[in-house]
């Protein structure tokens, strides 16, 4: 199924990508006239069970780590159950053996770590679920970062907006043998709508509007209905496709959503994070995950499970911080598409489609300045909030968060 078309002209005279033709946008629609949840035979049913120790591991040789004694997940959870556990069902393992071949051809890098050679312990980043508050915590407490050159991967580029950048950080796909064998491995997760809503705020401030904010037209984002359209048809290209993630060049570009089934790191599902890639192919263990609803409680477990002194400046209370977009007509559009996501989307209701904080817009610029057309949002698929739903269905599903 084509997606994509090359050379159309805008009335502004800007070179532009157009998403989706009418043909497509036909067959698409027609093909879902009668909108159903996804099922996935055998697959259909995953534990909600929250542990914070558990053998989510892809790396078959791996030794128990260090530690290994249980724990249960915020007791202000409604969730919470025995430890040991959290994705054992099949279903789950399947999605995250699913997610994990995603990432070797769409993410080979790995998803982002800070190793904490001190707790002998490494960090797999969730975006958006309390990751910068983390991460300045292990720094300031143990001096560990994912700029760490003992473990960052040195050849690593990404195209941006200004040309090859070299990131230096440590993913999964950096780590060696001996912290893939023996540390424990840990992350925080958060409730699929409230990390979403966040996440909407970052990619189109920061990410996929450099575009806008060098002043081209329309300055606003695509709105909530027009993101969640994007998502839906990055990730079927993406299933059907094997090559969508590559450029011309054989490499992939997360800077470039046209390639990126997720549109940005920060829309990439916890699942998807959660099953990084090593540099063997596999994905890492998971051996603990704590939840920002219960952060603080999480992370005292945490610590207590990595035998951190109880006087330890590291147990002060976690502070989370927010990120408000710095451009102010910016931050009142995605103010008022993340108002309209919780009032009108997740309650099955159409948001708002006139007026400057709610018109959908024509199009959007991606990370090198391209013009890329996109559709107007319609519910021929279904309403969004089940649509929603789907997309992180592998959240929803293994972290025992409730559709809302």
């Amino acid at each position: 199924m084509r997606l994509l078309d090359q050379g159309v002209t805008l009335t502004s005279d800007v070179e532009s990508t157009i998403l989706l033709d009418q043909s497509t946008t036909a067959g698409r629609r027609d093909a879902t006239k009668t909108p159903t949840r996804p099922t996935f035979g055998l697959f259909v049913s995953c534990a909600v069970v929250i542990g914070v120790v558990m053998a989510v591991s892809g790396h078959s040789n791996s030794p128990t780590p260090v530690h290994s004694s249980a724990a249960v997940l915020g007791d202000r959870s409604p969730l919470t159950a025995r430890a040991g556990t959290f994705m054992h069902s099949k279903s789950c393992e399947w999605r995250l053996d699913r997610a994990a071949q995603e990432n070797i051809r769409c993410n080979p890098r790995g998803t982002d770590v800070v190793v904490v050679d001190a707790l002998r312990a490494v960090y797999v980043d969730v975006t958006k679920a309390a990751s910068e508050s983390i991460r300045d915590r292990l720094e300031e407490a143990f001096g560990a970062s994912w700029n760490d050159p003992k473990y960052a991967d040195q050849s690593v580029y990404d195209v941006g907006p200004h040309g090859k950048i070299k990131r230096r950080r440590s993913t999964t796909a950096s780590l060696p043998d001996e912290v893939l064998s023996n540390y424990t491995f840990f992350t925080f997760v958060r409730d699929p709508i409230e990390r979403f809503a966040s996440a909407y705020r970052q990619t189109f401030c920061r990410s996929m509007c450099q575009g806008c904010e060098a002043g081209k037209t329309p300055t606003r984002p695509p709105t909530i209905e027009q993101t969640i359209d994007l998502l839906e048809i990055m990730r079927e290209k993406s299933a059907s496709d094997d090559t969508f993630c590559l450029l011309k060049d054989g490499s992939t570009n997360e800077w470039n959503f046209l390639n990126n089934p997720w549109l940005d790191e920060h829309l990439q599902s916890a699942v998807f994070r959660m099953s990084g890639v090593t540099r063997h192919g596999k994905r890492i263990p998971i051996h603990f995950i704590g939840r920002v609803e219960s952060l603080n409680e999480d992370w005292t477990r945490l610590l207590d499970q990595l035998s951190v002194s109880a006087k330890h400046g590291a147990r002060a209370p976690l502070e989370r911080i927010d990120h408000m977009c710095d451009i102010v007509e910016r931050e009142n559009q995605l103010k008022a598409q993340i108002e309209a996501f919780r009032n009108y989307t997740i309650e099955g209701k159409r948001a708002p489609q006139k007026g400057d904080l709610y018109e959908p817009v024509r199009v959007v610029y991606d990370g090198v300045g391209r013009a890329v057309q996109i559709p107007e949002p319609s519910t021929d698929r279904g309403t969004y909030v089940d649509r929603f739903h789907t997309l992180y269905e592998d959240d929803y599903r293994c972290l025992g968060y409730d559709e809302k």
